[in-house]
């Protein structure tokens, strides 16, 4: 079976990941023969072609993205990418195309009936763009369930200048009907979108999560990893990741801060808080004492900072299924996150970590000194986080949903 993979990066973001690891589950498991297209390519050696190879040709892209963006005409046309994508489909002569982050600057929704034509197209959903005229999360307001957009939802990202979203809106409706398009959600939360928006329920819909490989991330001798980090043996670690964390409106940098400030006012002794990115505190506090390390690219570093954790904290405000949190429960961290998107899915609430109410931040906070208090309870929440993800989320078992799913458009195809 030939996969051929689109997505705007190779190896950057939560869409990329993911699409990397189904793809290196497919091949492990059943021999597929995998290639990926990208809207941005940097690494060398991988079996990814970029989708606008070349400074100028990026250059001129990214520009005519900035502008389209602003009158409202959001990823409607890319003179080089469009035609390169359609090329090396037609190429490389797929079973079946994975679509999945499609958003970005980088591709052009016209092309689905042409790439459908070439072989079904399976597009999984990292978001809820493809539901929208053009925002990524609608926080809550849902004009998209009739079809149309929300008074504002222009000003979410990925952001518009004109509010032109109606019109993109019943674009994709169109374009989603003249495509052999199935669509894959990798949470309950968006499976359950897909099925009364009118732009994807009459198409075929399944859920699907993200995979990982649980023989891979794994726990690590928790006070090598301490060492390995800085922190002194034995003490009390709070870990979470900070990139983009206070420049994104997805993040909820503003909700840490007011729960790392509850927290601090109740501790009486020194808590470490590992932070995994380049953002830095824009605030100091009394016991919470931060650990910068910096942007981590590796992935053994990460696991090694989950392993050196006491609790990872995810305080999200817009999530499909963050591939954090399976991370952090596959290294047998214990969790605490907002029920938002499908963070539920992952985090069970009083049994691998606990599941907030979204806004409510004192009950975040309180729900952290009870695990830092209670250590036995956050070792029990870790080796069942590690027993979920790997009964729910383990490589073996998403390859499978996956490849069983591509047998089954690609024999339709064929009837």
């Amino acid at each position: 079976m030939k996969v051929l993979f689109i997505n705007k990066y190779e190896d950057s973001g939560g869409a990329a990941i993911a699409a990397q690891r189904i793809a290196e589950g497919l091949a492990e498991y059943y021999h597929t023969h995998n290639h990926f297209l990208a809207g941005i390519h940097k690494v060398k050696g991988l079996n990814v072609t970029a989708t606008r190879p070349g400074t100028i040709r990026n250059v001129i892209e990214r520009g005519i993205n900035v502008l389209s963006n602003k009158i409202g005409l959001q990823y409607l046309y890319f003179p080089f990418s469009t035609g390169s994508i359609l090329r090396h489909a037609q190429y490389f002569k797929p079973d079946v195309i994975s679509l999945h982050n499609i958003h970005g600057g980088y591709f052009d929704a016209a092309l689905l009936p042409k790439l459908s034509a070439i072989a079904p197209v399976v597009w999984t959903l990292h978001d809820m763009w493809a539901l929208t005229g053009n925002a990524a999360h609608t926080f809550g307001e849902e004009s998209w369930k009739q079809g149309r957009v929300g008074k504002n939802e222009h000003k979410h990202s990925p952001k518009m200048g004109l509010p032109t979203g109606n019109f993109l809106i019943n674009r994709k409706k169109r374009l989603y009907a003249d495509s052999d398009l199935s669509f894959v959600s990798p949470s309950h939360w968006l499976y359950e979108m897909t099925t009364e928006s009118p732009l994807t329920r009459n198409k075929p819909l399944y859920h699907i999560p993200n995979p990982i490989d649980t023989n891979y991330f794994k726990p690590q001798d928790k006070e090598l990893a301490r060492q390995a980090l800085g922190i002194p043996a034995g003490a009390p670690v709070i870990t979470f990741v900070s990139e983009r964390l206070f420049q994104s409106e997805f993040k909820g940098g503003a909700d840490l801060l007011q729960i790392l400030k509850l927290i601090d006012e109740q501790l009486s002794s020194t808590v470490h808080l590992l932070m995994i990115g380049r953002d830095e505190l824009p605030a100091t506090f009394k016991h919470l004492k931060p650990i910068y390390t910096g942007y981590v690219k590796e992935t053994s570093k990460m696991m090694q900072c989950y392993s050196a954790s006491d609790i990872f904290f995810y305080p999200t405000r817009a999530d499909n299924l963050p591939n954090v949190l399976i991370e952090a429960g596959s290294c047998e961290t214990a969790c605490i996150t907002f029920d938002v998107g499908g963070c539920k899915e992952i985090v069970l609430d009083q049994q691998t970590g606990y599941v907030i109410p979204p806004g409510n931040l004192e009950q975040f906070a309180k729900q952290t000194l009870t695990l830092l208090q209670n250590p036995v309870i956050s070792e029990e929440f870790g080796k069942a986080a590690r027993a979920h993800i790997i009964t729910n989320y383990g490589m073996p078992v998403v390859a499978r949903q996956y490849y069983e799913l591509f047998q089954s458009v690609i024999k339709s195809k064929n009837n």
